[in-house]
């Protein structure tokens, strides 16, 4: 079983929108079993640019087949924090969502405190919380500087009982990566858009980067992504081939370290 844990639905409208079959029907092909679709809150920059993901619109993409989708909300400090806390306490016990996605490159730091409620919240519901580290998204507006992975420090202390997903292992911040995560058992990564990366820097990314994290955090905190539908199989090749993973290890990645975060 493959689960990929970071991929995204455009908003309703974009001209990028499949339905739900065609997802299938890559999802399919890659032999990808459940992928986690990611809230999406820019704040008062996803509102101007009308590219927020509601918490409706995924749920009703994700109630087509719940057996191979997963949804998480997502909350930004552009909004009251109890607004938040209500948002996340609606998508979990309400909705069936499984965590919380944060876009810090959207105009904050991962240790804002205007989100430690919501922190609060999802560490009382046992859910992940996914931050958005590193390689700065093609989005209007947004800024390298809020994706350190190094200011995540704070919530990890802060909250050491709280789940806590680096997306893309936070590159090219790798070693703050490591860092936060070396000695916190509550800190895990993903190594989606790593092979984008590869492409751009036209050198080795993807197993240097697997290579290192293996080394360090160890296969149980390592966990497959692809950050888009059309992006499962560079990933997933890469993995299958790095010859430093055990069967074990590939398993962890692919499919035991989500699945135990998920409670699947």
């Amino acid at each position: 079983m493959i689960i990929d844990i970071h991929n995204h639905l455009p908003p309703k409208n974009s001209p990028y929108r499949l339905p739900a079959e065609e997802y299938l029907n890559v999802m399919d092909e890659a032999e990808i079993d459940k992928i986690i679709i990611l809230g999406k809150d820019y704040g008062k920059l996803g509102d101007k640019t009308d590219s927020n993901l509601s918490d409706d619109d995924a749920e009703s993409f994700v109630k087509a087949h719940p057996d191979r989708f997963i949804a998480f909300t997502s909350v930004h400090p552009d909004r009251p924090s109890t607004v938040n806390v209500d948002r996340i306490d609606r998508a979990v016990n309400e909705l069936g969502f499984k965590g919380i996605k944060i876009n810090p490159p959207s105009g904050f730091y991962p240790n804002d405190k205007r989100l430690y409620p919501s922190y609060e919240k999802a560490q009382a519901l046992k859910i992940p919380v996914m931050f958005h580290m590193g390689v700065k998204p093609p989005a209007e507006g947004c800024r390298l500087k809020y994706c350190r992975p190094t200011f995540i420090d704070d919530v990890v202390v802060d909250f050491p009982n709280l789940p806590i997903i680096i997306a893309h292992a936070g590159y090219p911040w790798v070693d703050e990566t490591i860092m936060v995560g070396l000695y916190a058992e509550n800190v895990y990564v993903d190594i989606s858009t790593l092979n984008q990366i590869e492409e751009a820097m036209g050198e080795p990314v993807i197993l240097p980067t697997l290579k290192k994290l293996h080394a360090s955090l160890g296969s149980r905190k390592i966990i497959y992504g692809s950050d888009g539908i059309f992006n499962l199989e560079p990933l997933k090749a890469a993995v299958n081939s790095a010859d430093f993973l055990s069967a074990n290890d590939k398993e962890n990645i692919f499919f035991k370290n989500a699945a135990a975060l998920l409670k699947l």
